[in-house]
């Protein structure tokens, strides 16, 4: 619990009901009522009463085959109305439109949460990994392009402990799981403005990915340009998706107020090529 929490007005069961929600989100699968006591570290007897209590207002359902409980449509309701009411998905989504059709490939906006990636928004041409990923999902930080273009930009300390919150497995033969290079990383990017990603997630992923900035310069999202392997090479992702990734970042942040430094990292692409290369072992 946060230090800045005045426990008088904290009411503890409704964040418990709460995270008990995000744990069943994350489980991507229904869970038992032991299940969720052992997630949650409850009795089974006060586990049963949340999730009574959320099945009552109908924010989860069960499973009567397999006496199983899973959420709802009803708790896309929230997100939705979020993502309504936010300047970020309001401004971004049409540029992403507008990139995914002048290239064809997939455009992702993400945001950091802790030390993960949360997919806010989508526009997909194709099936481009084995495992799917929709508006909500979630993805290791430390191993993806937009991953590092968000920890680049935290107070180093920060950045640091995030990555030592995550196991950091090897997903691929060139999964990068060392911390000090992902800190040379993670320098490389803020110099350069930019990340890639070659075949650490996925060997059948490349991606490239920028920061948006919000008004009060602050790294808010970030945006990748994401294409099967097997169609593009190395110099595509260098030469055609780095500066499509930063062009549409950049205009994403002049919508949202940004006022564009001509001398930043972010607007040298042509300069930050070479020195990024490192960035592809």
């Amino acid at each position: 619990m946060q230090n800045s929490i005045n426990k008088r007005y904290f009411i503890n069961s409704l964040a418990r009901g709460i995270k008990l929600l995000e744990k069943m989100a994350d489980a991507a699968v229904p869970l038992t009522l032991s299940e969720v006591a052992e997630a949650m570290e409850m009795a089974l007897p006060t586990a049963y009463r949340f999730l009574y209590t959320l099945q009552a207002i109908e924010l989860i359902e069960k499973e009567p085959d397999r006496k199983a409980y899973r959420i709802t449509p009803k708790v896309l309701k929230l997100g939705y109305g979020a993502f309504k009411s936010s300047e970020l998905w309001n401004t971004a989504h049409h540029h992403l439109v507008r990139a995914s059709q002048k290239y064809g490939e997939t455009f992702n906006l993400a945001v950091l949460e802790d030390d993960q990636i949360l997919y806010i928004d989508r526009v997909k041409t194709q099936s481009i990994l084995s495992i799917n990923l929709e508006i909500g999902s979630k993805l290791p930080a430390y191993c993806t392009s937009m991953g590092r273009v968000l920890l680049a930009w935290l107070p180093v300390e920060d950045a640091r402990r995030r990555l030592r919150l995550n196991s950091r497995r090897k997903y691929t033969g060139r999964t990068i799981t060392d911390l000090n290079k992902l800190e040379g990383i993670l320098t490389q990017v803020r110099h350069s403005g930019f990340a890639v990603n070659n075949g650490e997630l996925a060997h059948e992923l490349y991606s490239a990915a920028a920061p948006i900035w919000n008004r009060q310069g602050k790294a808010v999202a970030a945006l990748n340009m994401a294409v099967n392997a097997a169609r593009h090479d190395k110099d595509y992702l260098l030469k055609v998706m780095v500066p499509a990734v930063v062009q549409c970042a950049d205009r994403i942040s002049s919508a949202m107020g940004h006022f564009k430094d001509e001398n930043s990292p972010a607007n040298q692409v042509a300069g930050g090529l070479s020195d990024n290369k490192t960035q592809e072992s």
